[in-house]
């Protein structure tokens, strides 16, 4: 079968996943969920709910299905025309309406694709869309072909943590100075932010492993990294809670909570090193 895509009168951005179907001759059938496909997408819809992302303000559209992958929103959906599955990882269903995309995920994907992600990142652009992109501090290099052909108009990048617990916090093994050529980099488009979320770590003590929150001082060392990078105190940076409902690790499901006002001493060390340093409300 062609692909099939999932629409809604009026939106930009399923014409623009359309033309880009015509321009590879991909034969595709267009169910218009405010229309005449309203049936058809109900029907998708119920056989594959948990597939289909639906946000406070409804489901993002467009969706395409080729009868075995769905992919969900403009940047997932013209990943996989360009590309098929070689980008999953650097994309996902974003939030964001109007000219604004994101989802786009520097360091999710495989490198080895690198050319790939960005001729859809190239594509999305010649359509006049602004591009939010989010990285980890993996991948710089993507990031610095981002930087050099204009590719992004704000990068958010996530600060896991502080240099010497990057990797326990990410999981895996990684390069901090690849973290830092990020941070450098990220402080050189449009618009930027810092942002750290105070997540759990396990901690091998003896025989035995401890689970606990990210610490003040680790926080604090995390904003010192990016001083370093950067050369500047004046970054925004932004601390954020840790929500164990929302955990895609089994092990911090079960974590208690932290109390929004315990972020107060979070903000008040981290300030040492970046003094825009703020707390989510």
């Amino acid at each position: 079968m062609g692909q099939i895509i999932y629409s809604a009168t009026g939106c930009t951005r399923c014409k623009i996943v359309k033309k880009l179907m015509d321009e590879r001759g991909i034969a595709f059938t267009e169910y218009d969920m405010k229309a005449e496909g309203k049936d058809e997408f109900q029907q998708f819809y119920k056989a594959n709910r948990k597939a289909v992302f639906r946000g406070p303000e409804g489901v993002e559209f467009p969706i395409i299905y080729d009868g075995q992958e769905i992919r969900q929103g403009i940047a997932s959906s013209v990943a996989y025309l360009l590309a098929g599955k070689k980008l999953d990882g650097f994309f996902s269903v974003g939030t964001l309406h109007k000219e604004w995309v994101d989802g786009i995920h520097v360091s999710g994907g495989d490198p080895f694709y690198s050319e790939e992600f960005l001729a859809v990142l190239r594509y999305l652009k010649k359509n006049n869309l602004k591009l939010q992109i989010e990285t980890k501090g993996k991948n710089s290099s993507i990031l610095e072909q981002i930087q050099a052909e204009a590719l992004a108009d704000r990068v958010i990048m996530n600060v896991l943590g502080p240099r010497e617990l990057y990797g326990a916090v990410l999981g895996s093994e990684i390069n901090t100075e690849d973290v830092s050529k990020s941070m450098t980099l990220a402080a050189s488009f449009p618009e930027y932010k810092y942002q750290t979320t105070v997540v759990p770590i396990a901690e091998q003590l003896g025989d035995e492993i401890e689970i606990r929150y990210l610490k003040p001082e680790e926080v604090a060392s995390a904003a010192k990294f990016i001083e370093e990078a950067t050369g500047s105190k004046k970054n925004s940076y932004l601390i954020k809670l840790f929500k164990p409902s929302e955990s895609k690790d089994e092990r911090f499901k079960a974590v208690q909570p932290m109390e929004a006002n315990a972020l107060l001493k979070y903000r008040s060390m981290a300030r040492a090193y970046q003094v825009m340093t703020e707390i989510e409300k």
